[in-house]
């Protein structure tokens, strides 16, 4: 070989080696080892290595323009994260950022977006991108930049509490029928359109990043003007509630003023404590909800995967709910198809739940029964639709008041015994100082070699985990055990049907990976560990 062979050859391999670390780069070498993407197998998230898998992560999402939303966040947010045990983001991006005119990407925003999933990776976080709007678009709350907000003129208004506006604001209403109606921007191209050619874009550039888990289409897709039926139908099986019960029934108006005001919309809902009668309420939107998700929601879920596989096989695409299907509303979502007309075979369900009085004084308060009735249905739909299920919002606590730590536990079993994902809303600086934070940071696994059967975190600080090997698998399984170690001793009583296993201490922290070899024999195995 002459001397520039050599060196070219030499250069080759080079390139290639730096490519394949920027690619196939992982956030935990113990969970990730193999070169390739989180999957999915039936109703379960599998990791390169086959392992089951379970993600435990908050939100990031910062919606202010003027902060240039996601630049604001800086590498200690991603490092505070990494020491409280959570291993994965749901990192929101705008559109109004990414596309500030139509057709044009701004790729100042695009190098900071890079910058934070680096920092995600230099801290063993996946990362979720997450396409967020509240109110559609930047002219109310975040969103579509203004180019992509027709409003024809309407007004907006804004109540009590902001999401409210998209109950009663005209404009808000309008811009989103413009989106599903797939109306023209100023360019000729119509707005949906857009957004599908924005996420071509975005999943071409990160098509070969392993970091990433995949794609959440669109933070609570809203249904437009055909929301104004919803309420009125809520309205009128409540008055029926009332009815049966003997009490005065008032008028509609009387009622929807009533519903508007926070303090009065509590009152109604202790009324509503008893699920049965809930339901009544809530489904009385069932029909209406079924149209916006098997038609306008189905088919822009179907154009934006379209867009996605045409560039990118390898990433998951997470389908939310409709917003009606938040309070527990049943949902109806329809997977979506390949090319061959087959169900999509990287595709995952990601639902958001919160009691009806979320953002309000009352939310201290929130019905146990009500919580887990909505998050009951989104097992329910995860079941029908037979794909795993992300949780992508729960919580919004934002205080420090101790009853949301009892709320945070109530919810956190649920999820336990879904054997589901989910993401926390929302990190703020100083959340590690409100009492809820504790019960996020709570044992887990990570990754699980064979079937997890079961795990959960009992009173009196108790972890267990069950799982099922079959004999063949290889490696380790991976736990996080929180708060293992106090002042570098352990503080666990670690019971596992082997004794073989490592304890490492996180980097600046008191919690620790315990990783627990194959047993090379098939049979269920049995871990338990007090405090």
């Amino acid at each position: 070989m002459n001397i520039m062979k050599k060196y070219s050859y030499l250069f080759i391999v080079l390139i290639i080696s730096v490519l394949s670390a920027c690619f196939y780069s992982h956030p935990d070498k113990e969970s990730q080892e193999g070169g390739h993407f989180i999957s999915v197998k039936d109703r379960s998230f599998i990791d390169p290595m086959g392992r089951e898998v379970i993600l435990s992560g908050v939100n990031l999402v910062n919606k202010s323009p003027d902060g240039d939303y996601f630049c604001a966040l800086t590498p200690k947010v991603f490092e505070n994260l990494r020491n409280s045990g959570f291993n994965v983001v749901r990192l929101g991006i705008i559109w109004d950022g990414l596309e500030p005119e139509p057709g044009i990407y701004d790729e100042k925003m695009f190098d900071c977006l890079d910058e934070r999933i680096q920092w995600a990776r230099d801290n063993g976080l996946y990362v979720l991108l997450d396409m967020h709007q509240d109110l559609y678009s930047v002219k109310f709350s975040d969103g579509a930049p203004e180019w992509a907000t027709l409003t024809e003129g309407k007004p907006h208004y804004t109540g009590h509490v902001w999401s409210d506006s998209y109950l009663i604001s005209p404009a808000v209403q309008t811009a989103f029928d413009n989106f599903w109606k797939n109306t023209p921007a100023s360019d000729g191209v119509g707005i949906q359109d857009h957004y599908a050619n924005l996420w071509r874009y975005i999943a071409k550039r990160y098509a070969y990043d392993t970091l990433i888990i995949g794609y959440d289409l669109m933070n609570e897709p809203f249904p437009g003007s055909a929301a104004n039926n919803y309420m009125p139908a809520m309205i009128e099986a409540y008055a029926k509630i009332l009815a049966a019960s003997g009490k005065k029934i008032p008028g509609p108006d009387e009622l929807m003023q009533s519903w508007s005001v926070p303090e009065n919309r509590a009152e109604i809902l202790l009324t509503l404590q008893d699920t049965n009668l809930y339901k009544q309420v809530i489904f009385s939107t069932q029909e209406m909800n079924r149209k916006f998700e098997q038609d306008d929601l189905s088919a822009m879920y179907q154009k934006v995967t379209q867009a996605i596989r045409e560039v990118d096989t390898n990433h998951i695409v997470f389908l939310e709910h409709s917003y009606f299907s938040n309070p527990g509303v049943p949902s109806s979502l329809i997977p979506v198809k390949d090319k061959n007309g087959k169900v999509d075979k990287k595709i995952a369900y990601a639902p958001h739940g919160y009691d009806l009085v979320v953002d309000t004084e009352a939310y201290t308060n929130a019905s146990s029964s009500r919580v887990k009735f909505l998050f009951d249905q989104a097992e329910a739909t995860s079941k029908r639709l037979n794909i795993p299920m992300l949780v992508g919002e729960w919580g919004a606590f934002g205080g420090k008041n101790p009853g949301f730590a009892n709320q945070s536990d109530e919810i956190l079993r649920l999820f336990e015994k879904y054997k589901c994902l989910n993401m926390y809303w929302a990190y703020s600086e100083g959340i590690e100082s409100y009492p809820y934070f504790k019960m996020l940071v709570r044992s887990y696994p990570r990754a699980t070699l064979g079937t997890l059967l079961s795990y959960s975190n009992q009173p009196g600080e108790v972890f267990s985990c069950v799982w099922e090997e079959s004999g063949i698998e290889k490696g380790n399984s991976v736990f996080f055990i929180s708060s293992a170690f106090k002042e570098g001793k352990e503080t666990v009583n670690i019971s596992l049907d082997k004794k073989e296993y490592e304890l490492k201490a996180l980097p600046d922290s008191e919690h620790a990976l315990l990783i627990v070899p194959v047993s090379g024999e098939p049979g269920v195995r049995k871990l338990k560990i007090n405090y």
